[in-house]
Order: C-alpha cells, then sequence, then structure tokens
C-alpha cells in the first residue's frame, strides 16, 4: 500500500532495468561444522553467484545454488558485513547444505571450519565475513542471540513438527519445498507433500502481531483467509493449507478486480461485531476516538520536519497549512462519526500482492497490519494501487466501487456509503501514516529516506483534503 499512498510525482513509473547483486557465499554443512570453499589449499577464495536484484533473495539463491553447484540449500542470514555499498564490496549469504554428503564440484572443497583462520582466504573482506559468520552461528546456536532460522538444522526441525501435524490428515512430506523469505527470525516456505502442498510461515519484530490476528482470523473468518491447521508459538509461526489461485496484481479481467472487492466488503460486513476479539489478537486500533487523538503530534512531528527539508521541491508545507491540514483531518473524522458506519476489519497494507484468486474465490494474506476502525479506507487501499497499475479508467473504477458498495448498503443508508466514499481518500491517508506508527519513533525520524517519506505522504494528504474540499464545493452549488 505504501508506495500508492505517496504522491504522484514521487512514484517512479517503473523500476530500473533489470540488475544482478553479486553474493559470496558462506555455504556449510554438518551443522556449521564445515565450510565450502574455492581452491585446493589458502588462500580460498568463497564461491560466489549473482541474483536479479529486485526479486526474492532466498527464493533465487536457493535456486541458482542448486542449479551451479548442485547443492540443496536453505539460506540462513547475510553475515554483518555484508552491508557494504554494492559497488565497493559484495553481499555475503549464509546458506546449509540440505545433503551433507554431497560430492564438491570440481575446483572447491569441503573444509572443517575449525582449520581456517583469518589467514586462509585471499580476501580480507572474506576473512572478516567468515568470522562474523561463524561468531553468529555460535550465538544462534547457544541462543545467545535471538533467531531460530540463523541455526544450522532449524529446516530439520520444521520437517519433522510438520509432519507431526500433518499425521491427522494423511499427508507427507515428501523433503521438496520452496524457501521464499530468509532470516533469523522471519521464514516463508511451500512445503510438499503426496497430496496438496501447505506453507509455513513465521514473524518476529516488528510483525509479531501478525502471528496472533493470522491464527485469530482463520478461526473466525474461514474462507477469506488461509486455514491455519498448525502452530508453533516458539518460532511464532503457523503452518496453513494451499489455497490455488493467482496473485491479483497478475490477473487481467475486471471480473476479478470486483470479486476481490466485494469478498472484502463481505468479510467486512461479517466483522462487524467482532471487534473486541481482533483488538485483543492485535489488531491496531484505528477507531475514530484513537485517530483523533493522534492528529495534534502528528501535526507537530510533521511541522518540524517540513522545517528540516532541504529540497526546494517539492515545496515543504508551512506550519500554518500543517496545522490547518490537523483541523481538516479533525473536521472530517468528527464528520465520519456522525454517518454511524459501524467499525470492522481493516488492512493497512490491502494490496493486489496479498489477495489471492481463484476462479469463484478470493483470500487475503499478510495480516501484520490488521486494524479496526472505518471500513472504506481498506477499499480505498485498493483503489490507489489499481491507479497505479495502470488499471484505472472510469467504467472499471466504478464497476470495483459498486461491487464493494453493493454489501455495504444492504446495512447502511445510500448516503452514508456515500458520505464515507468520500472521505476515504483524505482519511486513508491518515490512518496508514499514523497506524503504522513509524513517526513514533525518533532513530526513524532520523533517516533522510524516512523523513521524506512522511513528507510525501503528509503532502498527498494535503493534496486529498484540496480535492475534498472541491467536490464538496460543486455539490453546494
Amino acid at each position: 500500500m505504501s508506495a500508492a499512498m505517496v504522491e504522484r510525482s514521487t512514484v517512479p513509473a517503473a523500476l530500473p532495468a533489470a540488475q544482478n547483486d553479486l553474493y559470496r557465499l558462506l555455504l556449510l554443512r554438518q551443522n556449521g561444522s564445515e565450510l565450502l570453499v574455492a581452491g585446493e589449499r589458502p588462500s580460498f577464495t568463497l564461491p560466489c553467484v549473482e541474483i536479479p536484484r529486485w526479486e526474492r533473495v532466498a527464493e533465487n539463491m536457493d535456486a541458482v545454488v542448486k542449479k551451479r553447484y548442485a547443492i540443496s540449500g536453505i539460506c540462513l542470514f547475510m553475515p554483518g558485513l555484508g552491508s557494504g555499498t554494492e559497488c565497493e564490496q559484495p553481499l555475503y549469504q549464509v546458506i546449509e547444505a540440505r545433503d551433507g554428503t554431497v560430492v564438491p564440484p570440481d575446483g572447491t572443497c569441503w573444509v572443517p571450519v575449525d582449520l581456517l583462520s583469518g589467514h586462509s582466504f585471499a580476501d580480507e573482506q572474506d576473512s572478516a565475513a567468515f568470522g562474523d559468520t561463524m561468531r553468529e552461528v555460535r550465538d544462534f546456536q547457544s541462543g545467545a542471540a535471538k533467531g531460530p532460522f540463523g541455526r544450522p538444522g532449524w529446516i530439520d526441525e520444521l520437517f519433522s513438527w510438520a509432519q507431526h501435524e500433518l499425521d491427522p490428515y494423511g499427508l507427507r512430506l515428501n523433503g521438496g519445498f520452496r524457501q521464499l523469505n530468509a532470516s533469523p527470525t522471519f521464514a516463508l516456505l511451500r512445503l510438499e507433500t503426496n497430496g496438496p502442498a501447505v506453507w509455513f510461515k513465521a514473524v518476529g519484530e516488528p510483525n509479531l502481531r501478525e502471528f496472533p490476528i493470522s491464527v485469530t482470523l482463520s478461526r473466525l473468518f474461514p474462507g477469506f483467509v488461509p486455514t491455519v491447521i498448525a502452530t508453533h508459538p516458539a518460532w511464532n509461526g503457523w503452518l496453513t493449507t494451499e489455497f490455488r489461485g493467482s496473485m491479483l496484481d497478475e490477473l487481467q479481467d475486471a471480473s476479478t478486480w470486483e470479486r476481490a472487492a466485494q469478498t472484502l466488503a463481505e468479510l467486512q460486513v461479517e466483522a462487524i461485531r467482532k471487534g473486541d476479539r481482533l483488538l485483543g489478537a492485535g489488531c491496531r486500533d484505528l477507531r475514530v476516538p484513537s485517530l483523533l487523538t493522534m492528529v495534534d503530534p502528528f501535526a507537530d512531528v510533521m511541522s518540524e520536519l517540513m522545517e528540516k527539508q532541504q529540497k526546494a521541491a517539492p515545496p515543504a508545507l508551512s506550519g500554518p497549512e500543517v496545522q490547518t491540514l490537523a483541523r481538516q483531518v479533525k473536521d472530517s473524522l468528527s464528520d465520519l462519526a456522525e454517518l454511524d458506519i459501524p467499525d470492522t476489519l481493516g488492512h493497512l497494507d490491502f494490496n493486489p500482492g496479498n489477495i489471492l484468486c481463484s476462479a469463484d474465490q478470493c483470500i487475503f494474506l499478510d495480516w501484520a497490519e490488521g486494524y479496526v476502525g472505518p471500513p472504506f479506507l481498506t477499499f480505498e487501499y485498493l483503489r490507489a494501487h489499481l491507479e497505479r497499475l495502470g488499471r484505472e479508467n472510469a467504467s472499471l473504477a466504478a464497476d470495483v466501487a459498486s461491487a464493494y458498495e453493493t454489501s455495504w448498503r444492504r446495512v447502511l443508508c445510500p448516503e452514508a456509503v456515500s458520505a464515507g466514499f468520500d472521505l476515504a481518500p483524505v482519511l486513508a491517508v491518515f490512518a496508514y501514516v499514523v497506524g503504522t506508527e513509524t513517526w513514533r519513533d525518533p532513530a526513524l525520524l532520523s533517516d533522510p529516506k524516512a523523513a521524506a517519506y512522511l513528507r510525501s505522504l503528509t503532502r498527498r494528504m494535503h493534496s486529498e483534503m484540496h480535492r475534498l474540499q472541491d467536490r464538496r464545493q460543486l455539490c453546494c452549488k
């Protein structure tokens, strides 16, 4: 959602031309006791690969390692040294070989890590990366470092646990898997079975809330979200059935977008009286009273950030402009409250990549940004993505909006729906920016990119407020 909420002038028309990133591999086996190196004797070098820059690291890394070195691996983490600039220093990736007996490719060999030192490598950067990696591996193994997925051997524990949970369903894992995301505290894998595949996902900070939210939504709203069949609380992880469908942004027919909008409305209507349970599961409280308490503090922060802007364009908002915007947001929230639109389940990151569609069903993924509050804001995020993807025209936009409105008109009068839609563009931006809470973190605010992003969102809010006022003036004529 974030990119779709930024003012149009700051959103690139397309991603940069395809480029590759160079990674040097710290490929371990035998519980981290051996390392694959290139060369027959010191000074060794590390195997290296290139993968597309703008795609999933773990998924591409696993594929290229298997193709080039005939090794099935699982990504563990990137050591601390792998944060240099792309031109001056390669990135590093720590990988565990799944087959501990695999014959090393020509020109490489497995060496016990106990026999390696900083002088064993031709490149000082490789020496530093090796030292950092082994320290981190020991910390993960001892529990001194947090993160179950940075430790060699964790994938075997996952398979053992998952098989135990799948036994009652008559499913057997066949060893095949696809790793999509990898870090010490996050995991996303597709596990193959003798029948339908299953998915394992686990989360860490700052997305810990996604675990209880996902489990609660699966229990409360079957058919709208992935079905959770098992949980692993120690890892903040859960196992779900696979939904056979395609991402919404991969589909071309307008009827699929309409079905996604209608399904969202049906889910929200069903969730109207379940707010307390959703808040208890970790959904953010973005009901109007909560949003009102954040207007003035947010305006104070943004006034300060606007004063710090160094670029002339796009122009920063003045202090009085920010304070006027704050008053207008308060008025809009009060107007929304008077419509008596019920609070329900919402999604601050409601984008086409989080929507899976089949011929007759849609389900919604990735609920770390789930909230309880005004419903129409979530649809506004979808509409903004429709516009950004270049799929919007007057007819399609009207059809998608109509599909969403139909369910809401069964519980609200047409005037309330129309007024709520009118307020949604500006309040959706405000709810997103305060709901994700970046503006409360002094460390993030000191980051020039984070500060520029918040300024951009505030300018977008300012523009949407002007559009709202223009629409209202036209209606009064």
